[in-house]
């Protein structure tokens, strides 16, 4: 987001720099004399960094502009981790509008947001520690409702306590049917279901977000939506 408070600080760096790169002009050929070739180069030699900064300014204004007017009050957090199907030009969060709709959520005020677009190779996690930490961080921060991975991710994090036990968000009949493919995380002697295993083969909802064959899906510790996350998980399990 863009600190206003810091402009005047920033307009005057940058007028501390443009000054400096005059005062070295001055011990050298005066700038009307120079060819507009020669001055294009001058200008951007000394003035490239105010330029830059002036760019990105009015990129971080447009954005934060753009952001404010388009924004949508967002009901849950999703998150998607190796996704199979990333790297399609849509969001993907328009297979969440008929659960939104049925929740009287209107698709042009209401979203449920999908990030889709993290991938972490859990068996090289020291040359991929910087997608892993932007994981971490995720969890840590508790940004996301739901996760979706791939099986062997899904059970990496759930040994960090990632993810709280499932059945809280589950009515009897929905524990019933996915008893033999819940999965399992032990937790200081406890053991507690965390996510269940799911396959495009026979649910819906995998099937037709086509963004996995097969994955575990898992509801984020310390999600402070519990309610909807209760009504999604029996939407997406259903």
């Amino acid at each position: 987001m863009v600190n206003f408070y810091k402009l005047p600080y920033n307009i005057f760096k940058l007028q501390h720099i443009i000054s400096e790169g005059d005062k070295i002009m001055e011990q050298k050929t005066p700038f009307k004399e120079l060819t507009f070739s020669q001055k294009i180069q001058y200008i951007w030699d000394y003035y490239k960094i105010p330029i830059f900064l002036v760019i990105i300014g009015i990129i971080a204004v447009t954005a934060f502009i753009h952001g404010r007017l388009a924004q949508k009050n967002t009901i849950l957090s999703v998150l998607c981790v190796n996704a199979e199907n990333s790297t399609t030009e849509d969001s993907g969060a328009d297979i969440f509008n008929d659960f939104l709709t049925d929740n009287g959520y209107d698709l042009s005020k209401d979203e449920i947001a999908l990030n889709k677009n993290i991938c972490v190779d859990v068996d090289k996690s020291g040359l991929d520690y910087q997608n892993m930490a932007v994981l971490t961080a995720y969890f840590a921060s508790s940004e996301y409702d739901i996760c979706f991975m791939d099986d062997k991710t899904f059970d990496y994090y759930a040994k960090n306590v990632c993810f709280e036990d499932i059945s809280k968000y589950l009515d009897k009949a929905v524990l019933e049917k996915y008893k033999d493919r819940l999965a399992y995380v032990t937790i200081d002697g406890k053991e507690y279901p965390c996510g269940i295993r799911l396959s495009a083969d026979d649910n819906k909802f995998v099937k037709a977000s086509g963004l996995y064959s097969s994955c575990t899906v898992g509801v984020c510790c310390d999600s402070s939506h519990d309610a909807m996350v209760k009504k999604l998980c029996g939407y997406i399990l259903q």
